[in-house]
């Protein structure tokens, strides 16, 4: 077909130019002769690129990877060529300027030489049909490639390469277009302001509360406050004003402690600021120690424990999330015995010796110091320990209405 012929004649020419350029042969030229090669070789990818996109366009799934190790290679060829032939381009007109006397030496230079500079790429994040990840992807790619003065075809090229056509349907199959019909088209399905207004909002909005006083889950916070908020600031979204509603949506998914200490902090007449907030958990963020590591958590879990000893591992109530044992929390006191025996279904505790990691039937534990079954104390039914302040003095009697075994809780 026309397209194949055409593509492998343009791989011919930019092959033959690169390898004139690598062996040195346009060492000798003068710069007007190097810019009509970079202008030839330009022309040649360009034509490339075209014929290319229509045999893409055409190929089926099965077909696509001959196609893609194509544009890879020839990619490769006319990237280093194009850097190769601007370098001496540049090289040549420094040298023009100080045989002038117009520049008395190179602007790139050290110690009086002059740096051939080669710079990585730059990578153009990757999007895959996400709306919350499009204005990232617009920036980048339009400073990167749109706004540049690379030919059209060679701007599609990369842009079918930045776009995952397997979730982006109009960038890939049939052929579609030039570059900038699919960019367009890429710009009205997904850069509507509205829709984009909406989904950081409600990003904010379902911000995922953070449980534990760790400096990750903090942080977490932070960075998608941040990031939700800095999206709407792009869009021109006036957020400025925003920290009588902001500060209180944050502040209601702090931890106890973390939430405790910034309401000390607060005036109690003036509006607080939504970045002192956010400067307040940076801090605390900090001066927190990492949680612990899933092998050290095992190791402390796995060693024996005695009767009755309520505090969790990380010395942080399990029910409430302040600094005292379980069976001492208020909070669980206050409860009737079969909402105790509910809640610590529900942390996944073991019902004898109020930990995690195994259930009641596996704990080494002793057992009720009121009726020697095997549950805490706390979870005795009967009367003398109904309150369940931890008493000294045992009682032989028979657990009122108390099963022999509790139901087993499920392990963590």
């Amino acid at each position: 077909m026309a397209e194949l012929n055409w593509r492998s004649s343009a791989v011919k020419a930019i092959k033959r130019i690169h390898a004139r350029v690598s062996d040195g042969a346009m060492e000798s030229r003068d710069m007007f002769h190097l810019q009509q090669e970079l202008k030839s070789l330009e022309a040649h990818f360009e034509r490339f690129m075209e014929n290319h996109n229509r045999l893409v366009g055409g190929a089926t799934s099965t077909e696509m990877g001959p196609h893609d190790a194509l544009m890879e290679s020839v990619e490769e060829l006319y990237t280093a060529a194009c850097s190769r032939l601007n370098r001496l381009i540049a090289s040549s007109r420094v040298e023009s300027n100080v045989a002038d006397g117009t520049q008395n030496c190179p602007t790139t230079s050290l110690d009086g030489h002059l740096v051939d500079l080669k710079l990585d790429p730059l990578a153009i994040p990757l999007f895959d049909g996400d709306m919350c990840k499009w204005l990232a992807f617009k920036d980048a790619f339009e400073t990167l490639v749109h706004n540049s003065t690379y030919p059209e075809a060679f701007k599609l090229g990369k842009l079918r390469q930045a776009v995952n056509a397997a979730t982006v349907p109009l960038i890939g199959g049939i052929y579609s277009g030039g570059y900038q019909e699919v960019w367009k088209a890429l710009k009205d399905r997904y850069d509507n302001k509205k829709q984009l207004a909406e989904i950081h909002v409600s990003r904010f909005l379902n911000l995922k509360p953070a449980t534990h006083e760790s400096s990750q889950s903090l942080l977490s916070v932070v960075d998608t406050v941040h990031e939700s908020l800095r999206a709407l600031r792009v869009m021109d979204i006036p957020i400025n004003q925003w920290d009588a509603l902001a500060v209180p949506i944050v502040v209601a998914k702090l931890p106890a402690v973390t939430k405790r200490d910034w309401c000390m902090r607060c005036s109690t007449t003036e509006i607080p600021q939504l970045e002192d907030l956010l400067k307040f958990l940076e801090r605390r963020a900090h001066s927190l120690a990492p949680e612990p590591s899933v092998s050290l958590t095992a190791c402390r879990q796995q060693r024996p424990l005695r009767a009755h000893v309520a505090t969790t591992d990380a010395a942080l109530c399990a029910h409430c999330g302040l600094a005292h044992r379980l069976a001492k929390c208020p909070a669980i006191l206050a409860l009737s015995i079969e909402q105790r025996f509910e809640a610590l279904k529900r942390l996944k505790l073991c019902y004898n010796c109020l930990r995690s990691s195994h259930s009641y039937r596996q704990c080494s534990s002793g057992n009720c110091r009121n009726c020697g079954r095997k549950h805490n104390t706390i979870l005795c039914r009967d009367k003398v320990n109904n309150t369940s302040t931890f008493s000294s003095t045992t009682t032989p009697a028979v657990c009122n209405k108390v099963p022999a075994e509790v139901p087993t809780t499920t392990t963590a």
